[in-house]
């Protein structure tokens, strides 16, 4: 067989595999099919998905044939199913689950658990990938952050048309100028021209136009064009060249231009190439005869034999194996942290963060000028560039290959990720049902510059309640450190978790230090005893500590005040997998004593945490008031965080508290 035969016979193979995924129980010829034999239920899309296996079956042969150890990354929209055909046909599948053999058994397999078992949307249920399909826009920028360190040759990228609208997939294009990667990139657009109501903006660029475009971008454009030329083995062909001249270039794109649903026979009258309705599943107004004759009629069309006589996996698909090595080197170096250092701010973490980077050949990505987040001696350790979202899946893909890093932003610009991070907790959940995934490195954010130091535009602590409201906090931590040791001490926690996004928001003015390393805790301590307290003051935050010692001493000498730190809030939670039981909460919170609890950000998060727990718990914090100075002074006076107004709050909460103890007495009496 020649190479265009071998590719041919996989694409049909792959489009087979992809109908009968979405249509049948099992896999059989067209001659074979009865109404008996199709899915009532049919999952996947199968618009863009001959298209994906176009590309796909000319990349993997071409990387088998080179011996390219790659990465490939998917982000164009709804391609599991293709995806996953492939995954069979190339045999990745049967390396991870043995149900998935290569015979007849194993599709069956494949064929009966999808929709069912297996989740139509990239996910970590798929072998080797590292991007989840639930939400589109950074795949370019995964890959680009893959590639920084890694060793892989070459790391192809699949970017759907209605995918590069989206502005993070936009900026990404920049990248090509403003990282030196070690691996080579390959960014591939599958502009088939229909998202799921409406023509992509790349469709309506002529040829002429997207070569300009991307030229200007700084791409050597490639397009291979089966709107013009419906050749199979001319496309091949052209395919087949593109993919080898890429080896030699330093930017090269490569545009793979056809309909949407590419080779999709004419049925029963209908035309289903270029036609809105096939985004998803062009047939499911059909009755079970029409769907039954339409089916038979998309798989006469190709080639479906792929078995020996003993149902075994024809061995010439063994050229479209590819070499993908796992490279999870979650090893990180830590610092030691009882080296004397005398600065007792935020100098000391810049000195222990610089280290801790330097010791690891790490990064840190900010999208923040890092000078003002007053870490400047890691700047030259940091990717900084003013899109949220694009560093997130910058240092997504960085992680993901193996390496350790920090995302220092200020607190107020995070929410803008509320969604990508949402996505890779639904990510780390689902990784976690499988026993065979390798663990990563965890995503490590640092929060400064909050929003008691911030003019009131750049005043937003919600980025929290993204992951505080989550309901499995196993993949997860939230930390507000009291002081520079706390914090440190919080880092070295961060660095020892595998698969878990860390947030630490700590106050880059903040000077003053309560406890040395050893002795703080990062989870929940008694900082000031009381055996008989008329109150509780309760604190998460350096600031909110701040303001419960200056508290203290104004109210020291008329009550017994008690002050607890919590440094790591989702504990409170009965929900939480660390939660604290009931009898080491009352440890704390002294049954029936009034809490006044002092939290950085806003009130609702602690009251939902605490909701269960029965506490007389007053909590006050960050509220959107409106500061005109933005001095921290104006903004705790904006927000009722005052220390004379929370003195009369404590006033009267532990005079009502008396009074109904007197109560309680007298009716008793």
């Amino acid at each position: 067989m020649q190479k265009n035969d071998y590719i041919k016979k996989y694409f049909e193979a792959a489009n087979s595999i992809v109908i009968s995924e979405m249509y049948l129980k099992e896999y059989l010829n067209s001659s074979e099919i009865t109404e008996e034999d199709l899915k009532n239920y049919n999952p996947g899309h199968l618009g863009s998905s001959m298209s994906i296996n176009f590309i796909l079956s000319n990349l993997y042969f071409f990387l088998n044939e080179k011996k390219l150890n790659s990465k490939l990354i998917i982000g164009t929209g709804h391609s599991g199913v293709s995806l996953l055909a492939n995954l069979w046909l190339n045999g990745t599948l049967e390396i991870y689950d043995e149900r998935y053999s290569k015979n007849r058994e194993g599709l069956n397999n494949l064929i009966s658990d999808f929709g069912k078992n297996i989740r139509s949307e990239i996910n970590p249920q798929y072998p080797k990938t590292i991007y989840d399909g639930g939400e589109l826009g950074y795949c370019l920028g995964v890959a680009y952050g893959y590639a920084l360190k890694s060793d892989k040759d070459i790391i192809p990228c699949i970017i759907g048309d209605g995918e590069a609208e989206t502005g993070t997939l936009s900026s990404s294009w920049q990248l090509n100028k403003l990282l030196k990667t070690k691996s080579k990139i390959l960014p591939i657009i599958n502009l088939n021209g229909l998202k799921m109501g409406s023509k992509s903006y790349l469709s309506l660029l002529s040829n002429e136009e997207l070569n300009e475009y991307f030229k200007i971008l700084g791409y050597d454009v490639e397009i291979v064009d089966a709107l013009n030329s419906y050749d199979l083995n001319k496309l091949i062909d052209s395919m087949q060249s593109k993919l080898n001249k890429s080896l030699n270039k330093e930017n090269p794109l490569i545009i793979f231009k056809s309909l949407k649903g590419f080779t999709l026979k004419d049925s029963c009258g209908i035309t289903f190439q270029g036609k809105r309705q096939v985004h998803k599943n062009p047939l499911q107004n059909f009755d079970k005869i029409e769907k039954l004759k339409i089916v038979k009629s998309f798989l006469s069309s190709y080639d479906n034999n792929i078995f020996d006589v003993n149902g075994n996996l024809l061995e010439m698909f063994s050229k479209f194996s590819i070499i993908d090595t796992d490279d999870y080197s979650c090893l990180v170096k830590k610092v030691n942290t009882d080296a004397e250092i005398k600065n007792q701010d935020i100098e000391k973490f810049e000195i222990y963060l610089n280290e801790v980077l330097n010791k690891n050949n790490s990064l840190a990505f900010s999208p923040d000028e890092i000078h003002s987040n007053k870490l400047s001696k890691i700047s030259d350790k940091t990717i900084e560039i003013l899109n949220e979202n694009l560093l997130q899946a910058i240092y997504q893909g960085y992680t993901l290959s193996g390496n350790v890093g920090f995302y220092i932003s200020y607190e107020g610009f995070m929410p803008i990720i509320s969604s990508m991070i949402t996505q890779y907790y639904k990510q780390l959940k689902q990784k976690s049902n499988i026993p065979s995934k390798n663990k990563n490195n965890s995503l490590n954010y640092i929060l400064t510059s909050t929003c008691f130091e911030n003019t009131y535009s750049h005043q937003n602590p919600d980025f929290v309640n993204t992951l505080l409201e989550k309901p499995d906090d196993k993949f997860y931590n939230v930390f507000y450190p009291k002081d520079v040791n706390n914090l440190i001490k919080c880092i070295d926690f961060m660095l020892d978790t595998r698969d878990t996004i860390n947030v630490v928001t700590t106050s880059k003015r903040h000077t003053k230090s309560y406890q040395n390393y050893n002795d703080s805790n990062i989870e929940i301590e008694t900082l000031i005893e009381c055996d008989n307290p008329d109150l509780i003051l309760c604190a998460t935050g350096d600031y909110m500590l701040d303001k419960s010692i200056d508290l203290y001493n104004n109210l020291k000498d008329n009550y017994n005040i008690k002050i607890v730190y919590v440094t790591k809030p989702q504990i409170l939670s009965v929900n939480s997998n660390s939660s604290l039981d009931d009898v080491i909460l009352r440890n704390y919170f002294d049954d029936n004593i009034p809490i006044i609890y002092l939290f950085m950000g806003y009130a609702s998060n602690i009251k939902s945490l605490i909701y269960e727990r029965g506490l007389d718990c007053t909590v006050l914090g960050y509220n959107d008031g409106i500061s005109n100075f933005g001095s921290i002074d104006n903004n705790f006076e904006q927000n009722k965080l005052s220390t004379e107004y929370l003195k009369s709050i404590c006033e009267e909460k532990i005079d009502s508290h008396k009074k109904i103890k007197v109560l309680r007495r007298m009716k008793y009496e």
